[in-house]
This record gives structure tokens, sequence and C-alpha cells, in this order.
């Protein structure tokens, strides 16, 4: 086995050392935030791993470094947002998840292949993909926006089923774009409302990420993308979808 030099403070790429802040970042809000009903062992596990996290990344070691960080700021990251998702209620609606826990599904990997595209859709309607809740499709924004669906995950919150479709851009920045089943859903993140044709969209904005939160065809949608994709981007993308 090779010898490794203590005093090796090779840095963490960029996308590594944002991963760690990110994972941080939703440890930090699980742990502090008392909606979790977190069981108190459970949040002093998290708090010590996360403990452990934060010098890790200054660690001489960089193997050792490196592994400590992507393990706190991803894998107990997921971990955090499985917990989140299972133990939390709903805001002010008729039930099921907030709009918050919501977006934090589309900051976890895709579990399975991008959808295809359907088939050629009439002259008035929009392009879609061969991904739907309960009648309503996940839109395909290639020809449009080029915005290419890369991959989807399916998941269960607060007794919701949530289903989630990933698109990346020309320029690698991913989004995830979440459709809730069931009806709409409170919990609305704080920020603040834009009009954009017959729809409005609550645009919230914490920790490098955007969230857009809509009701379309009685269900609640959710786009989370980077802070880097600019607001109106994001709320043409939905608004498109929403036509």
């Amino acid at each position: 086995m090779a010898d490794h030099d203590p005093d090796d403070t090779t840095p963490l790429t960029d996308e590594e050392q944002a991963l760690a802040d990110r994972g941080a970042a939703l440890i930090a809000a699980a742990v502090a935030d008392p909606r979790t009903l977190a069981p108190h062992s459970l949040r002093e596990a998290i708090e010590r791993d996360r403990a452990k996290a934060v010098p890790a990344r200054r660690a001489g070691w960089f193997g050792v470094a490196r592994a400590r960080v992507l393990a706190g700021g991803g894998v107990l990251a997921a971990a955090v947002i499985a917990l989140v998702l299972a133990l939390g209620g709903s805001g002010d609606g008729p039930g099921g998840p907030t709009a918050v826990q919501v977006a934090s599904i589309g900051r976890l990997p895709a579990t399975g292949p991008a959808p295809a595209a359907a088939p050629p859709p009439g002259p008035a309607q929009k392009a879609s993909l061969d991904a739907e809740v309960e009648g309503l499709p996940f839109p395909d924004w290639e020809g449009k926006f080029r915005w290419v669906a890369t991959g989807q995950r399916s998941d269960e919150a607060a007794g919701r089923s949530v289903r989630t479709v990933f698109y990346r851009n020309e320029k690698g920045a991913t989004l995830g774009y979440s459709i809730v089943a069931g009806e709409p859903i409170g919990g609305a993140p704080a920020g603040r409302d834009v009009r954009s044709g017959p729809g409005t969209y609550r645009v919230a904005k914490a920790d490098g990420r955007t969230t857009v939160t809509w009701t379309q065809d009685g269900h609640t949608c959710v786009i989370d993308a980077p802070s880097t994709v600019p607001d109106a981007k994001l709320v043409e993308l939905a608004s498109w979808a929403n036509a």
C-alpha cells in the first residue's frame, strides 16, 4: 500500500466542495427544525456525523478527508432528506408533504433512466415525455429550451407519491421537476409570487437553490434548481409546461 503524506492538503474539487456544503446545510436544517420530529437519539447521531465531516475537510490525509466529506455531504444528506420526507407532515393543506420537502427530492440522485419523448403531440399541444402523474405529463423541454431529461425517480413523502424527472441544460446545470399525486399540498415556501400567463408561481431561494412551486391541473408541481439558473428562466419553463 502506498504511503500517504499526512501533510497533504490537496483541495477538494469544486463539485465535491459543493456537495459537502449542500450536505452540511441540509443536515443543519434537519437537526435544527423541530418539525422533523426526529427521535432524540437519531438527532444526536446526525450531529456526531456532521461534526466528523467538518474537520475531515481540513484533514491532512487527502484520501481520508475526501471520503469523509463525501460521506458527510452526500450519503448522510440523502439519509436526512429521507428522514424528513418520512416524518414530515403537511403544512396548511389537505395532507401530504410540504413544498420544501418535495423540493428536497429534486436534490437526490436519479434512480431510473430518463423517460422517452411521448408520441408527437397535436398542433395545440406541448411536447411531453412518456412519464406522468395521474394524467399530468412531464414536459419535454429539449426542442424548445435545450433542457434534456437525464433520469427520474419515484418516492413517497408523508403518504403521497412523488415522481421526479431530472433535466440538464447545455451549461451542465441540473434541475429536478416533481409532481405530487393527489390534491394540492400546503406549506408553500417563503418567497415571492410571480405571475406568468394564467398561472402564479411561488419563487423561493435558500442555500444556493431556487424553488418554483405552482398548481397545475389540480396537482402541486415543484422545480428545484441551482440559483445560478435565472429565476425568469425557471418561471418560463414552469409556465410553458402549464400553458
